[in-house]
């Protein structure tokens, strides 16, 4: 009960438009403080690192690299470097005053991993508020809005295993570790996975679904974003412990979002066709009232 019960947060972004205005020649920030806690790493991997995030190169990646992160899984170091070609060129072009903020990456511990931790921000439009929970909670937010949008901030957690000589990344994941159930940081996840999405997109023939699938795949997402933090917050500490990190199975997480898709669906069509339904019983009542009339009459 609790997993399929979403917050309305997660129903923001479904009444905004899956269509942003590429009219809009958004201004861009190369904006980043980093913090090495260590001034070098074998063969200079840290340092080299620590300037290439959050957008690794090609030369970075073992052959066989593998990432894993907010929804996307690439094999392969050709796989892995595209990826993060075209989030370097497309986060800043969708996403306005988009910058990378307090970097900070460790040197590599025992296990041959560096972890870091960074802050995407940018301006990101305010979805309209329709139903009244919403309105409720996007008023309590206390958002600074301007024009429509809003500054948003999504904190990203990576961690990057390096191969036996320490010199190349051969697993990289990252995760979203901001309170995803806030309204601006669920704004932040929304527009980011979007953005993301879009980008690994192909063009040609499907340059007309690339919108709609961004949209679906920042939605899936977010929402199982949002169900891992209501499991972690629903267990105990002792649960937490002996369970590992937690977080929903996939199978769970494919019957809530089916279960919310139906609702969504009953909310957003069921009221309009029995309406439809109605009316349409109304008219036959009154057409059968005046076919009785005039047969009374004659």
């Amino acid at each position: 009960q609790q997993l399929l019960g979403m917050s309305p947060t997660c129903l923001l972004p479904l009444f905004a438009s899956i269509w942003p205005a590429r009219a809009l020649t958004p201004r861009t920030s190369s904006l980043r403080t980093r913090t090495a806690a260590s001034a070098s790493a074998p063969g200079g991997t840290l340092d080299a690192l620590s300037a290439s995030l959050p957008f690794l190169d090609a030369g970075m990646y073992t052959r066989d690299a593998r990432y894993s992160g907010l929804g996307v899984t690439l094999t392969g170091r050709e796989a892995c470097a595209a990826a993060a070609h075209a989030w370097r060129d497309t986060l800043p072009s969708r996403l306005r005053n988009f910058a990378v903020d307090g970097m900070t990456v460790l040197p590599p511990d025992a296990r041959n991993v560096i972890v870091c931790r960074y802050r995407l921000c940018f301006d990101a439009p305010v979805p309209p508020a329709v139903l009244p929970g919403q309105r409720r909670r996007l008023d309590a937010a206390n958002l600074r809005i301007d024009g429509g949008r809003t500054r948003v901030t999504a904190v990203v957690a990576a961690s990057l295993r390096l191969d036996r000589d320490g010199s190349r990344v051969c697993r990289h994941e990252e995760a979203l570790v901001a309170d995803p159930l806030a309204v601006g940081t669920s704004i932040a996840h929304f527009e980011l996975l979007s953005a993301r999405s879009a980008a690994l997109q192909p063009g040609g023939q499907l340059e007309l679904l690339r919108e709609p699938l961004a949209y679906w795949s920042a939605l899936r997402g977010m929402m199982r974003v949002e169900l891992d933090e209501i499991r972690r917050r629903s267990e105990s500490d002792e649960a937490a412990v002996l369970g590992g990190e937690g977080g929903v199975s996939d199978d769970e997480f494919e019957a809530a979002f089916r279960a919310y898709m139906v609702r969504i669906f009953a909310i957003g069509f069921v009221p309009p066709l029995a309406a439809f339904a109605l009316a349409k019983v109304l008219l036959r009542v009154a057409s059968d009232s005046v076919g009785l009339g005039a047969g009374g009459g004659g």
